[in-house]
């Protein structure tokens, strides 16, 4: 439960959003191992399937769900209300053996499990945003002539948004990856110089 806390926190000061009108889950998978290659193999073996099949440390699965009421009158049709919300199911590893850690290992796992869970958060954060986007874009959608119309219209305008969302959420992983790339890069020619001197 404090885990579960600990990352709908890090949402909440993200998104700016209550979770109470989402729904956010947490699921752990365990790994065991007294090595970072243990570690890794227990990771690549029971991390969650990405497309392709391949396994990832951690991932937020997550759905944008608009649900959309409309006022009919007897010329018209307009949205009565508009309301969007986000599913997500973050999925994480747990090292049973983490308790009786120490030394370099476990500083190596609690900074790769710090940065996985505020990762995993920034992606249900970008989530968020663009739910608010598209809620806010449909309560501003102009009357049309018959529901019909306007559930179109409406539609077209969730469509456009969820795709700008998955190239968006697509982009802060390469980001990323560069990122620590070159963070390790980094790190390997600071060794090398070191060794040198």
């Amino acid at each position: 439960m404090r885990r579960l806390l600990a990352i709908t926190g890090l949402i909440l000061l993200a998104g700016c959003q209550s979770v109470s009108e989402n729904r956010v889950s947490v699921d752990y998978y365990s790994i065991k191992g007294n090595s970072t290659a243990d570690l890794d193999r227990e990771i690549l073996r029971k991390g969650p399937k990405l497309t392709g099949g391949r396994h990832a440390v951690a991932v937020a699965r997550i759905k944008i769900i608009p649900q959309i009421r409309f006022k009919p009158t007897q010329n018209q049709c307009a949205i009565r209300s508009a309301n969007v919300t986000v599913d997500a199911k973050v999925t994480l590893p747990k090292w049973t053996g983490r308790a009786k850690a120490k030394g370099e290992l476990a500083a190596a796992w609690d900074n790769m499990d710090a940065y996985t869970r505020l990762h995993e958060a920034v992606h249900v954060r970008i989530a968020f945003a663009f739910a608010k986007r598209i809620e806010e874009q449909l309560k501003e959608l102009e009357p049309g002539p018959d529901c019909a119309d306007v559930r179109k219209r409406g539609m077209a305008i969730v469509d456009r948004e969820l795709e700008t969302h998955h190239a968006m959420q697509q982009k802060f992983d390469a980001d990323e990856q560069t990122r620590i790339a070159g963070l390790v890069a980094k790190q390997r020619n600071s060794r090398m110089l070191k060794r040198g001197t």
